[in-house]
């Protein structure tokens, strides 16, 4: 916790070091918001683009926000700058709760953007200790998020994976051309998860399955176990959008998973369960990182903003996502262990959500340049934001089908 915290406060030097020198050259003037020019500041992971244009939208752990609204002037602007910082309920990332019955989490995000080019980076840091119902608590795609623990339909096992420390970088890097009337944006994502997790198994009676050398145990808690731990992916991704339509402006991304790698671990050893030396139980082939961790992603979305009157915009979403296998899903009638411990990669529709973020604005500083770049435009808003998710696939343990999360955020553009 404490290299991450480190790392988020290089960044934030990093990144708030261009803006104080450029601050220093330049006089202000402190405006309220006006609706002739209003900020734009919207979402990880669940916020819109309030000023319809697709050129500043950039992608935070798959999702995505606007870098600001362009102010027509004389000057070019050279540099775009965004950063935010809130609190969220729960992580939940494309359906995924990765912090499931936690306190929630903390996230930072920031980036800058010159000739089409926008380089970022966004942090999460899981508050209290996470707890769900299954042998892992990662993402589908890393593996081990599938198994509830039952065989036949007769649960014989009832795994619990207990995440006391969850911290997330991503560092991505992106470029966006207007192509007529279609902006078209690719690029790369790094996602980096650093993860303490251990799982226990519940035996509520004692049982024998199957012939001795598959399995037998007695009543009781075992563990820990080593479970998914810490995660590395990259993702590219080609996004096409248009901002031709008033008031709405409609993506179509894909994901393709590049690289995957982490601790996942391999079980081949039999754990005494119980007093009796001849009551043990195996944990066979559970988490192998397989070819099924390259899989892809595909989403929609649409992203509305209404300005109303001059402190607030309404900013309405909906999303709905497709998985080539990028996601697990857990498994009702396992064929073998393995499906039991990891489940299956997941071919088919994975989640619907709607939500809504309002944007209220607190600030906004307009300077003067004697130079040839234009002048700086400050904004600050305070957007509070809420989304409902449906899994239309079987959710993976710790994420429920049905549920709503929220937070807060102070955005700032410049």
């Amino acid at each position: 916790m404490t290299n991450t915290l480190k790392r988020c406060f290089l960044f934030a030097a990093f990144v708030g070091a261009p803006i104080a020198i450029y601050a220093q050259s330049v006089d202000t003037i402190v405006e309220v918001p006006t609706t002739a020019d209003r900020s734009a500041l919207i979402e990880i992971p669940t916020v819109q683009n309030p000023n319809g244009s697709s050129a500043n939208n950039i992608p935070m752990a798959g999702e995505y926000k606007s870098t600001k609204n362009v102010v027509e002037q004389q000057k070019e602007t050279c540099w775009n700058w965004y950063a935010d910082v809130g609190y969220w309920t729960e992580y939940n990332f494309r359906g995924t709760d990765l912090t499931p019955n936690s306190d929630g989490s903390v996230f930072i995000n920031a980036d800058v953007s010159r000739w089409g080019f926008t380089l970022g980076a966004f942090v999460v840091h899981q508050f209290g200790t996470a707890r769900a119902p299954g042998f892992s608590s990662s993402e589908g795609g890393g593996g081990g998020a599938g198994g509830f623990g039952n065989f036949g339909n007769i649960p014989f096992i009832f795994p619990e994976t207990i995440q006391d420390r969850f911290n997330e970088i991503d560092v991505f890097l992106q470029y966006s051309r207007e192509i007529g009337p279609v902006n078209v944006t690719i690029g790369d994502i790094g996602f980096f998860i650093d993860r303490r997790a251990q799982t226990f198994v519940h035996l509520p009676v004692d049982f024998i399955l199957g012939p001795p050398t598959f399995g037998i145990g007695s009543a009781g808690t075992y563990g820990p176990f080593r479970t998914v731990g810490d995660e590395q992916f990259d993702r590219v991704f080609i996004r096409l959008a248009t901002n031709r339509i008033p008031y709405i402006e409609p993506w179509l991304t894909y994901y393709q998973t590049v690289y995957s790698e982490g601790q996942d671990y391999f079980h081949h050893k039999a754990f005494k369960l119980g007093p009796n030396p001849n009551l043990y139980y195996v944990f066979y082939n559970a988490f192998e990182r397989s070819p099924e961790s390259y899989g892809g992603y595909l989403e929609g979305r649409l992203r509305g903003h209404f300005p109303i009157g001059e402190w607030v915009d309404v900013n309405p979403f909906g999303v709905i996502s497709y998985s080539f296998g990028d996601r697990s899903e857990p498994v009702t009638n396992p064929a073998n262990f393995a499906e039991v411990i990891r489940g299956r990669p997941l071919r088919g529709f994975n989640v619907a959500q709607v939500g809504l973020e309002l944007p209220i604005h607190l600030l906004h500083v307009v300077g003067t340049s004697d130079g040839r770049c234009a002048p700086p435009d400050l904004r600050v808003n305070l957007v509070p934001f809420a989304t409902y998710s449906y899994h239309i696939s079987d959710p993976t343990p710790g994420t429920d089908r049905n549920e709503w999360w929220g937070g807060a955020k102070i955005a700032v553009t410049f």
